[in-house]
């Protein structure tokens, strides 16, 4: 995407005109410290989403105390957000709940609009426990939400959908692919977008596609999401995806193919901790080695 490899070879005269036409300074849109501060509070979301958990705590506290030094609340409240994941990861229960309090403070009584912000956190907590009525219950899509926060909604609310009903064909996975369509485009021309916007999207439509038995548009999808996770190094989303594409692959009568996958999914799981996926992966391997012998 760099434009470093590029040479130009502009005749002199032109590059003339063009010192010239840039001789007047640029109008300034914002400050430096804005500048600095969405720097850093994206560095941090990127540190959170690569599991560098103790980096990004100590960028999501350089982000809030730059944001509160010119007084700006959604920045605030985007820190305060990440640092409250971070607690629950954690197991600070007391810090956690602090750090929610504040968050919905600062809402309540200075950036209203912000409440979807609130409401990821509590969906972040109810999928951690597996309790996907209350996912539904939360995840509720507005239009009046930004485009990467609807995909979010939408995303967690089929994915409930499809462990509580997964025979059930939801209107969620035509607005939630819609949507995605849209943000693709985004991140093709936005390269601070989030890439586990679409990753988990991509995901949430491939395992409503399985489940529902459409194993080719599931691949299409998954592959996607495989690409997504892979590039941005979004590697608990690759683990997952990596196993949700054997199990296609399984369906679509390729058990060598999705053995490989299989093996890669377990050695992230494993670098994860995950015992309990790890368990389900050997099974399945050891299953498919069965049949292939």
């Amino acid at each position: 995407m760099s434009c470093r490899s590029l040479k130009l070879f502009i005749p002199f005269a032109l590059l003339l005109l063009l010192l010239g036409a840039c001789s007047r300074p640029a109008k300034v849109l914002q400050p430096q410290a804005r500048i600095n501060a969405d720097a850093t509070l994206e560095l941090a979301q990127n540190l959170e989403q690569k599991g560098h958990f103790r980096d990004s705590r100590q960028a999501f506290i350089s982000a809030r105390s730059q944001y509160r030094s010119f007084g700006e609340i959604n920045g605030q409240c985007y820190a305060l957000g990440g640092l409250a994941r971070l607690a629950y990861l954690e197991g600070e229960t007391e810090e956690y709940n602090a750090l929610r309090g504040e968050l919905w403070y600062l809402i309540q009584n200075a950036e209203p609009k912000l409440v979807y912000l609130h409401k990821l956190l509590d969906i972040y907590t109810a999928e951690d426990r597996k309790d996907y009525q209350a996912v539904m219950a939360l995840a509720q899509d507005e239009y009046d939400y930004p485009l990467e926060i609807r995909i979010q909604m939408l995303s967690h609310h089929l994915q409930a959908e499809s462990y509580l009903q997964p025979a059930f064909e939801s209107p969620n996975y035509v607005h939630l692919k819609r949507l995605a369509e849209r943000y693709r485009g985004v991140l093709r021309r936005r390269h601070h977008a989030h890439a586990t916007v679409l990753s988990t999207a991509e995901y949430a439509l491939a395992y409503h596609s399985y489940l529902l038995q459409n194993y080719k548009v599931a691949d299409k999808h998954i592959d996607r999401a495989i690409d997504l996770d892979y590039r941005y190094e979004i590697f608990d989303g690759l683990a997952a995806a990596y196993w949700l594409k054997g199990s296609i692959l399984e369906k679509l009568n390729e058990p060598r193919t999705a053995l490989s996958f299989y093996f890669k999914a377990r050695d992230i799981f494993a670098d994860k901790a995950n015992s309990d996926m790890q368990r389900d992966l050997d099974a399945s391997i050891k299953r498919l080695q069965g049949d292939n012998e």
